[in-house]
């Protein structure tokens, strides 16, 4: 038998992952920017901006670094978001310079029904796969998340 570096088997199963994950995460983004833009308004970078702040990164300072974009660019695109009513600043009282974002019930609403349609949505997809191909890509799925976490490099 051959050392799984030199496998075909491998070979066969990376190209694979390449091929088909990007077609995947491309036709569910597509599906999540079609509708942010247009329940938003925005673009997709801004629509982007909102789930980092929904996700804990709460100042221009730690969106910057998570985007890995300027914080003059970034400090734009949340001062977009605070005109539309998306954002909105709270200057803490402890540190004057440090403000903290947060999303408005409203965009967090839309959020939350941006997600939940997109969720539906790839559920139609797959309504035609049988049971044992939903548990084979559920557990391909957690596999693939424990191989490539942060934790695992």
């Amino acid at each position: 038998m051959n050392n799984i570096e030199d496998s075909e088997m491998l070979f066969d199963t990376v190209t694979s992952i390449m091929d088909t994950l990007p077609t995947v995460w491309n036709r569910i983004r597509s599906n999540l920017r079609a509708a942010a833009i247009k329940k938003f308004g925005i673009s997709l970078d801004q629509f982007h901006t909102l789930r980092y702040i929904r996700r804990g990164y709460d100042t221009v300072t730690s969106l910057a670094e998570v985007r890995q974009i300027s914080a003059p660019a970034t400090s734009q695109a949340v001062e977009v978001l605070v005109q539309k009513g998306l954002v909105t600043r709270t200057q803490q009282q402890e540190d004057r310079r440090c403000v903290r974002l947060a999303l408005t019930p409203y965009a967090s609403k839309i959020l939350d029904e941006n997600y939940d349609e997109t969720l539906e949505w790839v559920k139609q997809k797959m309504l035609g796969m049988t049971q044992d191909d939903l548990e084979t890509v559920k557990r391909a799925m957690q596999i693939l998340q424990s191989t490539f976490s942060p934790k695992a490099e």
